[in-house]
């Protein structure tokens, strides 16, 4: 592994990280593009890299904000659980979709991604972490949870994104809980999402395995986490509309640059 190689990893991971710690989710969305775009590896293989690399950085993440009570356990069980039936569903569904199928997928949900962050967000509505202002989950609001969960989970499957920038939003405008408890809950989802997709790609998929570049994926979790904490320090301090409006500008620039990386224009 040369020099350049080293340092496009480490650059790779301290975006995917900046990308969550300042905006709060969605930086998982890059981590496939960078595998694919700036390391080259194939589509199958750059989906396992990336689910191992989301799952590690939103573990992390996951834990210091259990650690801070920042967690909603109930709310992180209604959406985990149909997400890892999804999660184990989706590695399956993925392996009958060649690399432009799946590129195009991608690009579709990188999109949707991008006009969400223009949108108003749920921070905008919702207040702190006040568990006091959290209602039960219950009734129609449970089972629209539980079917957002589940389908989050395949997608995390398929295309290796975790899903955050549907999550969060998922959790404070249709389960009602403040958007501090939202972010926290939302990356243990991810990260158990991640790790079942991760098992169910690996057993559709085992040549795929073969061809992970561990020492890559160690690189970029690693300054993923770095880029996370050091995203967190400064997410108070810059304006937030901007850094929502570059990110989507981004997310534009990742879906188009995809398609053309896999259908080789």
């Amino acid at each position: 592994m040369d020099a350049g190689t080293i340092a496009l990893e480490v650059l790779g991971g301290l975006v995917v990280g900046l990308s969550l710690g300042l905006i709060g989710a969605g930086g998982a969305i890059l981590s496939m593009p960078i595998f694919v775009i700036v390391l080259g590896h194939g589509t199958q293989v750059a989906i396992l890299e990336a689910l191992v690399t989301t799952g590690v950085i939103a573990a992390f993440s996951g834990m210091r904000s259990a650690f801070a009570k920042s967690v909603d356990y109930a709310r992180a069980a209604a959406f985990a659980l149909p997400g890892l039936a999804g999660a184990w569903v989706g590695g399956p569904l993925g392996r009958m979709l060649d690399d432009r199928a799946q590129a195009g997928l991608f690009a579709a949900l990188a999109l949707v991604a991008a006009w969400r962050l223009l949108l108003p967000q749920p921070q905008d509505r919702a207040g702190g972490g006040d568990r006091g202002a959290v209602p039960a989950l219950r009734g129609r609001t449970l089972a629209i949870a539980l079917v957002t969960g589940f389908g989050i989970g395949v997608l995390t499957s398929i295309l290796g994104v975790g899903g955050g920038f549907l999550l969060v939003p998922a959790l404070v405008l249709i389960t009602q809980v403040p958007i501090k408890l939202a972010v926290g809950t939302s990356l243990l989802v991810i990260a158990v999402n991640s790790g079942v997709a991760f098992a169910s790609n690996a057993r559709s998929s085992p040549e795929a395995v073969d061809g992970v570049a561990w020492s890559a994926v160690a690189i970029v979790a690693g300054f993923g986490i770095a880029g996370s904490l050091l995203g967190a320090r400064f997410a108070t301090r810059l304006p937030a509309g901007a850094l929502r409006k570059a990110f989507a500008a981004a997310l534009v620039l990742v879906a188009a640059a995809v398609v053309m990386k896999t259908v080789h224009w």
